[in-house]
């Protein structure tokens, strides 16, 4: 890396522009290189950081640019802009590098506000080795709408804070959240900011954080927006950095973010905190399975009711996947697998996935519901429901993925990870996330997202040579 490149500097120039021709004789479903008639265009954005997972990328396209954040090659913070149209890319490199912090332990998060002003956040957590740390408090705003040519760092978070996992959230309106963690895991609040674009400055959203961990535990999880328009909290409590500790699945919900109510709607007074009454889902305590990498899932059936999904154990003890809606006063919770392994999930750091939980969705078949899941033991499983009961009515392989989806799911670098048993590393080949574009765009006909190549993840500690050569962050055009 190059002393200049260490400042913040624009650098413009335009990459070759890999491009798949439709019609093109298909060969192997698996090939990467292969053309399919549902990709429009893939382009190039940049060579990036390919050792480990360290912070996922950010895509946003409005109705006229493209924006994409991202760690480079050298694991600067980094944002792209191009035109849609053509296929020209404007960089800008941050004084901010990263280190060995790694999956969910680092953070980059981009927004674009109603007047086209571009806002960048980032974080780490503490380096077990590498470069010297970046501001502590990393905001910056474009100075000017719908360009990136200048950026000015400024101070939202007040010196007696260390915000952790910042996440900017749009509203339905054009409103624009900024929430984040004060304190550590086991021990810290949730804080929301609210944008004023008249003034272009921040202001708490409550006068309370949102969710208060009184000094003894802290809460995993948030709002997200749902199809009904009602903003859906679900969240667990953990009562220290060990994912072990992670109990008390729960629910509530808010129309305008402000004012917070029970699944049956009863108001609830904030701040929320383990005490809070008629926001407990679950009451499942430490050690009973409960783990904030999977307790996210949330899903709506035909009557627009909530369904929670999360992993805990069952009676002997195995990792399974349950269901959880509110019926007749209370929750009814009923186990949608029937696996026979237990996921250790103890311990610190970003430990490696051995279950994944999805969101529940309206079946194809009328009275079904559908939830896809994943394990380590398992692989991919489409489980469908009884929308009565939530009982499962049969399990199989998802059979809805598009095959060019496969195609670029699979390594274009050919690159073996070493099995570390000190890290939970089984090895294997390199991994693709594919990511979602996260802004408004009206092209009615077509989506973008976002190819991104690594080597997985290594619980915040360096990763042993040989290193994998950088991979290609790719958008990819897909036709709807």
């Amino acid at each position: 890396m190059k002393a200049e490149q260490i400042v913040m500097a624009m650098i413009t120039f335009s990459f070759l522009t890999l491009i798949y021709e439709e019609n093109i004789a298909q060969t192997s479903s698996s090939n990467p290189e292969e053309t399919y008639d549902d990709i429009v265009k893939v382009i190039d954005v940049a060579s990036v950081w390919s050792v480990h997972q360290i912070g996922s990328p950010d895509l946003i396209t409005s109705d006229e640019f493209q924006y994409v954040g991202y760690y480079d090659e050298d694991r600067f913070l980094t944002v792209a802009q191009r035109k849609l149209g053509t296929q020209e890319w404007t960089y800008y490199v941050f004084p901010v590098q990263m280190g060995w912090a790694t999956g969910g332990h680092a953070r980059l998060t981009l927004a674009l506000d109603r007047d086209g002003y571009l806002h960048v956040s980032s974080y780490r957590r503490t380096l077990q080795e590498g470069p010297p740390a970046p501001p502590e408090k990393i905001y910056y705003r474009s100075e000017n709408p719908h360009e990136i040519q200048s950026f000015e760092r400024l101070i939202m978070i007040s010196d007696d804070e260390a915000p952790e996992y910042p996440t900017f959230v749009k509203g339905p309106n054009d409103e624009l959240y900024f929430t984040y963690r004060q304190g550590g895991s086991g021990s810290g609040d949730q804080i929301f900011n609210i944008y004023d674009p008249e003034t272009r400055s921040w202001e708490r959203l409550h006068d309370t954080p949102l969710f208060d961990g009184q000094g003894e535990m802290n809460a995993y999880g948030g709002p997200r927006l749902g199809p009904d328009g009602i903003w859906h909290a679900t969240w667990v409590w953990r009562n220290t950095p060990d994912n072990a500790t992670n109990h008390s699945v729960s629910y509530a919900r808010s129309r305008d973010m402000r004012n917070w109510e029970t699944v049956d709607g009863k108001p609830v007074d904030l701040p929320i905190t383990s005490e809070t009454e008629g926001v407990i889902v679950d009451p499942a305590g430490p050690g009973d399975g409960i783990s904030n990498m999977t307790s996210g899932g949330l899903g709506w059936d035909t009557q627009q009711r909530t369904i929670r999904t999360y992993h805990k154990f069952d009676e002997y003890g195995n990792s399974q996947v349950v269901n959880a809606r509110f019926e007749d006063g209370h929750w009814n919770i009923v186990q949608a697998t029937d696996w026979d392994f237990r996921w250790n999930y103890e311990g610190r750091g970003a430990l490696p996935s051995v279950v994944l939980v999805g969101n529940v969705k309206v079946g194809r078949k009328s009275g079904t519901l559908e939830l896809d899941v994943w394990s380590q033991y398992y692989g991919d499983e489409r489980i469908v429901l009884d929308e009565n009961n939530l009982e499962p009515i049969k399990r199989t392989e998802p059979d809805e993925t598009p095959e060019w989806e496969k195609a670029i799911k699979v390594p274009e670098l050919d690159f073996q990870v070493e099995p570390d048993s000190e890290l939970l590393r089984d090895g294997g080949p390199m991994e693709v996330t594919l990511i979602e574009d996260m802004g408004e765009a009206t092209h009615e006909n077509v989506k973008y997202i976002l190819r991104w190549e690594n080597a997985g993840r290594n619980r915040d500690r360096p990763v042993p040579e040989p290193w994998p050569e950088p991979t290609m962050l790719r958008v990819f055009k897909i036709a709807k």
